[in-house]
């Protein structure tokens, strides 16, 4: 009874403080998802779901119907899903697997139901709000004589409010590739967050891999596949079809990168020649002057590795080297 009681004044306080300081959702999200999984550890399902229905009920009487809304539908579904299969016992990546699908469903649902009752996403809010950003950035330029110095290399203030604009149509038109990502990250680092905290208390089920020896599943390479595809297809109209491609490509790009980098790592770290020193300072120092070239070349590896699996990490199922 002590550690329930002790759960549901942890997990209260932190979804109270997720209501009450909006501008910190994402780093409070990540500690009370953390705190709910960690219970599941120790408590039954039941008590978990007492515990979470306690936290949505304190949520709504500060932050409001549209609000739990939100955090139910962008990680708090997935919390639950996580408790619930780790009180079945299982294992970390099950956890990730199954938490990382209920965030992209409930984002979807929720982008959905936000459509089908306004029209829209969000997208002219934030429209607005970058506007009025605009206006202000615009505003504090033309104070300090930035415009000048542009004005002497050619760039008028016109061309800048221009290319402004387009920066901001450009962010606009991928909100909905921004919430996929913010879901996604919300759900993987309450995870790892948990992955930890149970390590500390010497409690190996959700122990995860080593970084290195972490592999893309293969079948996110036809994803990426058809994002590109539906971007090539709608790039001269830059229609519905480009933006839907180059949103799925947004998500896509640091999940590949992450596992593309973890590729690199295992690679040189089982080889610790000097050459190999050589080539990670090469690599940092490239990385430096050109990132965008980088971050490419980390998503290849990420892509080319889960199709070929070059490690052997899915031969050597379970049995990865220490």
């Amino acid at each position: 009874m002590r550690v329930f009681v002790s759960y549901i004044m942890v997990s209260s306080l932190t979804a109270c403080l997720m209501a009450l300081i909006p501008q910190l959702t994402f780093l409070l999200a990540i500690a009370w998802g953390a705190v709910i999984i960690m219970s599941s550890v120790y408590l039954d399902r039941n008590q978990v779901l007492i515990i979470f229905a306690i936290n949505v009920l304190l949520m709504y009487g500060i932050a409001g119907g549209s609000t739990v809304f939100f955090y139910l539908c962008f990680f708090g579904a997935a919390v639950l899903v996580m408790a619930f299969l780790s009180t079945a016992r299982s294992d970390y990546y099950r956890l990730q697997k199954w938490g990382l699908i209920t965030a992209v469903v409930g984002v979807s649902l929720f982008m959905s139901l936000i459509y089908l009752s306004t029209g829209e996403i969000g997208m002219a809010e934030m429209e607005a709000q970058l506007g009025s950003y605009l206006e202000n950035t615009v505003q504090a330029y033309e104070e300090s004589g930035v415009f000048e110095i542009y004005e002497e290399r050619g760039i008028s203030k016109a061309e800048l409010e221009e290319r402004f604009a387009e920066v901001i149509s450009l962010v606009v038109w991928h909100l909905p590739g921004f919430y996929y990502l913010q879901a996604i990250m919300v759900v993987f680092f309450m995870l790892l967050l948990t992955s930890f905290l149970s390590l500390k208390r010497n409690i190996q089920r959700l122990k995860k891999k080593p970084y290195a020896q972490e592999i893309m599943p293969w079948q996110l390479v036809w994803l990426v596949i058809a994002g590109l595809g539906l971007w090539l297809w709608g790039k001269e109209q830059a229609n519905a079809i480009y933006y839907i491609g180059s949103n799925i490509l947004l998500v896509m790009v640091p999940i590949t990168m992450y596992f593309g980098l973890a590729a690199l790592i295992y690679k040189l770290g089982h080889n610790k020649t000097a050459r190999n020193k050589l080539i990670i300072v090469l690599i940092v120092v490239l990385s430096i002057i050109f990132p965008l070239s980088a971050l490419i070349f980390l998503s290849l590896i990420g892509l080319f590795d889960s199709l070929l699996d070059y490690r052997k990490l899915r031969l050597k199922g379970e049995d990865f080297p220490k």
